[in-house]
């Protein structure tokens, strides 16, 4: 598994029913809530550990660019690189995607610039399932609706797409095609000519041949490409994409705590610790690990050897479909023997200090929230941050976050 994950995004849109707005300004540019609308698409992926975006610019590409090209100031906010290519003419979607052969991973996520799925990526990338074909090249994330006349809709076969239908005249539920795609760079071998649409020429071969999985998801949806919802995307958006917190203990909640865990080597996982952390992802909740690391005080581990472990965690995860979106660790104790550390904090749990930091950060929705650890400490930092804070059993972080999602619904 690649370690780097891509998305290529679609910004050749022209958003004609947009009239006006979109006359000097590509319709994924549009300002959102104080920012181009793309960047809310990007900020949300790296999330999930998304590291390299490839901009398939198309209809007025000059703007997109101006804004992207070479060392943006986003791209720096970002953390993570983006590359800007431009059609040499119009393309279609397929012909965009083919285009940029050259910049693709061998699996890599496709979607428009110009929506927002807001639901567990990690999923749809990392996840393998039993009744799955293992010969697939493109999985399509899926999304429930009430009415499917805007959209059209999609039938499933157990696993399989097997047909796109038209829009239905009447209001009809289903599932429709949220513009979402983990694909194979194999995928582009159906790509032979150019104009081609990858929706209208490619799709339909892989369905045909069974190559083309279908999954569902639920998660707020919003496509900007009608007046009316480009309105409420400029009015709600932020506020929209906000999600409770499960704040985390690491060492024994989500890992044996051996004593001063600082090592790869060392680092046992409790039974049920991954799984707990997909669910929180699948629930729509932030993730976040805080944990008081008094080994650095104390000399016996550095900084970096933290980071590492981390981040092999992180992979870890991710090998699972899940991931956690931020970490604070303390440094600090005041019997400690390392100069600067050997202090008395405010991050030191139960003092709510790395709490704070990430609730400034990330503006999570704290009536929904709530920190897991297994000390009293844990539950302490939680409560003076203004969250649930609970005290959980050795070993049984997974049935504790069960029964919290299960209670909030």
């Amino acid at each position: 598994m690649e370690s780097v994950k891509q998305a290529a995004i679609l910004i050749g849109g022209k958003g004609t029913r947009l009239g006006d707005a979109v006359k000097s300004t590509p319709k994924p540019l549009l300002e959102v809530c104080g920012r181009p609308f793309v960047e809310h698409v990007m900020l949300n992926l790296r999330r999930f550990g998304f590291e390299s975006f490839v901009l398939l610019a198309g209809h007025q590409a000059k703007v997109v660019q101006e804004l992207y090209h070479g060392n943006s100031c986003f791209e720096e906010e970002l953390g993570a690189s983006i590359e800007v290519l431009v059609e040499p003419s119009p393309l279609g979607t397929g012909g965009a995607l083919k285009f940029a052969k050259d910049y693709l991973h061998d699996e890599f996520l496709l979607l428009n610039g110009d929506s927002i799925f807001d639901f567990n990526y990690l999923d749809l990338c990392n996840c393998a399932r039993e009744n799955e074909p293992l010969d697939w090249l493109g999985r399509i994330a899926l999304l429930p609706v009430e009415n499917a006349t805007r959209y059209g809709f999609v039938e499933l076969q157990d696993a399989t797409i097997s047909a796109f239908r038209e829009k239905p005249k009447a209001a009809r539920s289903g599932l429709i095609n949220s513009g979402v795609y983990w694909l194979r760079k194999k995928v582009l071998d159906y790509i032979v000519e150019t104009p081609c649409s990858l929706e209208q020429a490619v799709f339909p071969r892989l369905v045909k041949e069974g190559h083309l999985i279908g999954r569902t998801y639920e998660g707020f949806f919003i496509d900007i490409g009608i007046p009316e919802d480009l309105a409420k995307a400029r009015e709600a958006l932020t506020e929209r994409l906000r999600k409770p917190a499960a704040f985390l203990d690491r060492d024994g909640t989500l890992n044996h705590d051996d004593g001063y865990t600082h090592r790869i080597e060392d680092f046992r996982w409790i039974e049920g610790a991954r799984a707990a952390i997909k669910q929180l992802n699948d629930a729509g909740y932030l993730v976040f690990i805080v944990t008081n690391q008094a080994g650095l005080a104390r000399g016996y581990y550095d900084a970096a050897a933290v980071n590492t472990l981390h981040q092999w965690m992180q992979n870890e995860l991710a090998r699972d479909g899940a991931h956690f979106d931020d970490l604070r660790f303390c440094p600090h104790h005041p019997e400690g023997s390392v100069e600067g550390l050997a202090i008395l904090c405010d991050c030191r749990k139960p003092a709510a200090g790395m709490l704070n930091s990430l609730i400034e950060q990330w503006n999570p929705l704290l009536e929904h929230s709530f920190m897991l650890g297994d000390a009293e400490k844990d539950a302490e930092a939680g409560e003076a941050a203004g969250v649930t804070g609970r005290k959980i059993a050795p070993l049984s972080i997974l049935a504790d976050v069960q029964a919290l999602l299960a209670h909030r619904g």
